[in-house]
């Protein structure tokens, strides 16, 4: 322990039957640690001349040098092997860990070599620091050995495989004491490439592999030993402060403490101590994989073992990251069985020493702000390890992390209408790492409830691995919070290209937030509290930014987004448009009922909303039918009590339900998608019998054909021309059979569809119209937001 008393006390009767394991890396160290050795015998009474073998404890392929460890693992059963080590203390280090990069160069200062040992010595001998592991007997070891060996070689004292796993068990104990004084964030792997040749499971894996491909088992271990090297992490304390003041300068621009529930950070802390985990991220910017690795480090949680491909395990970064715990996977290896058992079984490890992984579920980051669909590759390599070795009650905890501002945004809303994107590289990285440090707002993380696999499917079952895929997604959904940014660009959007004064503004935030509160939606601090002053600060960023404009000369502050910005904007709109979507619906299919003769409303209405849901089936993640068709009905309660009265009741009744949904957001929501989709049908409509359809083609037409549309207002705003939403709009034709060689028939029914298209873009701006002059109703007012 930190106080270099052992955990198992040893009495005086054992004093004379004990060997200590010194884990020293210079003569210093084992000096203070032969010197702590004989005061403590000198003062227990007995007269024989002490045990101990010193060895540097590395974690590394090479085989520890045991042979003097050997040698002495001949006692009796009940002898105590205690080990032993200097910890070296930092001054102020724990109050803001400030390790720089020159320690690369230098080394770590907890780890200093002889003559700074020496020095350090001179200045103040109480930084170093013994530590005692906890102490075990020989009996107790063998037992160990062969529950998680099989056995080996043998447990006798001539066992060199026996002598190495005492020097590992050694090590280990003595980095659980060192924790005690370093804290969990230094909770890193140790000697995996070890335990897993020396694991029952692994050379089961191995001797079916080798009667598979009948090739001898030596050739699959010699074959395995490089690329274990290749796939292990190797992280360290030095490159994990390291990473975490990378992460730190990467967050310059945000508020500096981010804002998290503190139910949530106990419910994390619990789910990493005690089961198998894998948090599994939204993606939306570069620096949000950072979020979880910054959290884990500043609340002194384990930390979590990130993927990487191997593209970019080169030179110095590839180094850097393996060191703070990036595991770097082929991008290809399904005929090579080897590499697949090394990584399968690695995960495994991992997995069951408790060492949680982190990754962005969705693969890439979101162009539009939405969740996008998940990738199921890292999440069948990790249930495909966890099914191979039999782990149970695998934890994936969906993570969110919601940016006031998020810099990426630009360059995703200048992709998607075309312009070509910045190549990533050196000048490009020095300029984004600029960026971040200009004032971005604060930092919120959200943490879903886990999605629990008790056991594992198998790896054939794609069904299973779909919806627990879908079970993350629906739940980071739910947890992700509505913000100042993205409410503001909601409504400012819904009513472009008017804009809203401060007293508009202020109106539509508190219905808003009012109608989220009562449905239990997550809101970000600044709406929760509804404090004024954060408001207005968040608001004073987005103005600073850009995204927002402010005109301040009138008797009113009145707030729009400029119509080049819409895109940008847009994608803040899309991170809480899901939120929506059920009131979308709703409003949606209620105006176009509306103005309509359709004899059974109700049943009328329930075509359109199963319609709507089919049009825009590949932007959101929709429940079965029937539990959606309940939240509809829930939805609905919630507007009016007796809406099903209403609604049978015909035209009157709609009118009275859609004076109860003011505002309406519907056609914030699904306006652009609508519009979107309307380019592509036009362009399919108007192709001539026996054309096929080329993608690339199409999508690239459609960026040209959007632009002359928008200048045309047939679209309303520029946030409708993307090629995302492009290519989910062919997606939808396909779907629908209308992505085929062009017939009169298919022709036929494309313009149906582009005639329906419009039509609810039609719909939509009624909607929208709607909404203006409510707002044209407000009396004015001159506070400012």
């Amino acid at each position: 322990m930190a106080d270099g008393t052992p955990r198992n006390p040893i009495v005086a009767e054992e004093a004379a039957d004990r060997l200590y394991i010194i884990d020293a890396r210079n003569g210093v160290e084992r000096r203070i640690l032969l010197d702590w050795i004989h005061s403590t015998c000198d003062g227990s009474g007995g007269d024989d001349e002490p045990a101990w073998a010193s060895l540097d404890i590395e974690d590394g392929d090479h085989a520890l040098p045991v042979d003097v460890l050997q040698a002495r693992l001949d006692g009796a059963p009940s002898r105590l092997i205690v080990p032993l080590r200097v910890a070296w203390r930092i001054p102020g280090f724990d109050k803001d860990r400030a390790l720089k990069f020159r320690h690369l160069i230098f080394g770590d200062p907890r780890h200093p070599g002889p003559l700074r040992s020496r020095l350090i010595l001179l200045r103040d001998r109480r930084r170093a620091q013994i530590l005692v592991g906890e102490a075990a007997t020989l009996d107790a070891l063998r037992d160990r050995f062969c529950e998680q060996t099989g056995g080996g070689d043998g447990e006798g004292a001539d066992s060199p495989e026996f002598a190495g796993f005492v020097a590992r068990q050694a090590a280990l104990a003595l980095d659980v004491a060192e924790r005690g004084i370093r804290g969990t964030r230094y909770k890193v792997p140790r000697f995996v490439a070890d335990g897993l040749r020396t694991s029952p499971k692994f050379r089961a894996a191995l001797a079916e592999l080798a009667e598979k491909t009948g090739r001898p088992v030596a050739d699959l271990y010699r074959e395995a030993r490089p690329l274990m090297k290749e796939a292990i992490a190797r992280p360290s304390a030095l490159f994990l402060d390291l990473r975490a003041r990378l992460d730190r300068m990467m967050f310059g621009g945000y508020a500096p403490e981010m804002e998290i529930d503190a139910a949530e950070l106990a419910r994390l802390r619990n789910i990493l101590r005690e089961h198998p985990t894998a948090i599994l991220f939204t993606h939306k910017t570069y620096i949000d994989g950072a979020t979880p690795s910054r959290l884990t480090y500043e609340k002194d949680m384990p930390m979590l073992h990130s993927f990487g491909g191997a593209n970019l395990d080169f030179a110095i970064m590839g180094e850097f990251f393996r060191r703070s715990g990036m595991i770097f996977i082929r991008r290809s290896f399904q005929d090579q069985p080897v590499y697949k058992l090394v990584l399968r079984h690695y995960i495994a490890w991992l997995l069951a020493k408790r060492f949680p992984l982190s990754w962005a579920f969705e693969g890439t980051r979101s162009r539009l702000g939405k969740l996008m669909p998940p990738k199921y590759g890292l999440m069948k390599y990790v249930l495909d390890a966890a099914h191979a070795t039999g782990t149970r009650g695998v934890h994936f905890v969906p993570f969110v992390t919601s940016f006031d501002l998020i810099r990426d945004v630009e360059e995703y809303a200048a992709e998607q209408t075309g312009r070509n994107k910045k190549p990533e590289s050196l000048s490009w990285f020095i300029g984004y790492m600029k960026s971040l440090k200009e004032p971005s707002g604060r930092i919120r993380l959200d943490i879903g409830e886990p999605v629990v696999i008790d056991t594992a499917p198998g790896p054939d079952d794609k069904r299973a691995l779909e919806q627990i895929a879908f079970a993350v997604a629906v739940e980071a959904n739910r947890v992700t919070p509505l913000t100042v940014t993205s409410v503001m660009c909601l409504i400012l959007l819904g009513m472009a290209p008017r804009g809203a004064t401060s007293a508009e503004l202020l109106g539509a935030i508190g219905a808003v937030t009012d109608w989220a509160r009562a449905r239990g939606i997550r809101l970000s601090k600044e709406l929760e509290s509804g404090d004024d002053a954060a408001l207005s600060a968040t608001v004073d960023t987005l103005v600073a930014s850009g995204l927002l404009t402010r005109y301040e000369a009138g008797s009113e502050n009145v707030y729009s987004i400029d119509p080049a910005k819409h895109p940008m904007a847009s994608y803040y709109r899309n991170i809480i448009a899901h939120h929506f979507l059920d009131r979308a619906m709703i409003e949606l299919a209620l105006f176009e009922l509306r103005d309509a003769d359709s004899g059974d409303a109700t049943a009328a209405f329930w075509t359109k909303i199963d319609r709507l849901r089919d049009l825009f089936k590949f932007e959101f993640f929709y429940p079965p039918r029937d539990e959606h068709r309940a939240a509809i009905e829930a939805e609905l309660g919630r507007i009016d009590p007796v809406w099903d009265r209403r609604l049978a009741s015909g035209d009157r009744g709609i009118a009275q339900l859609l004076r109860r949904c003011q505002p309406v957001v519907g056609h914030a929501i699904l306006l652009p998608f609508a519009e979107a989709y309307s380019v592509v049908a036009d362009l399919l409509a108007r192709a001539k019998p026996g054309d096929a359809v080329d993608e690339k083609a199409l999508l690239d037409a459609a960026l040209v054909e959007g632009r002359q549309a928008y200048l045309l207002r047939r679209i309303s705003s520029e946030a409708a021309i993307g090629k995302l939403l492009f290519a989910n709009g062919l997606s939808l034709m396909r779907h629908m059979g209308l992505a085929e060689e062009a017939t009169p028939d298919t022709l036929a029914v494309r313009r149906a569809l582009l005639m329906e298209l419009r039509g609810l873009a039609n719909v939509m701006e009624t909607m929208r119209l709607s909404t203006v002059a409510l707002a044209d109703r407000l009396p004015g007012s001159g506070e400012r937001a």
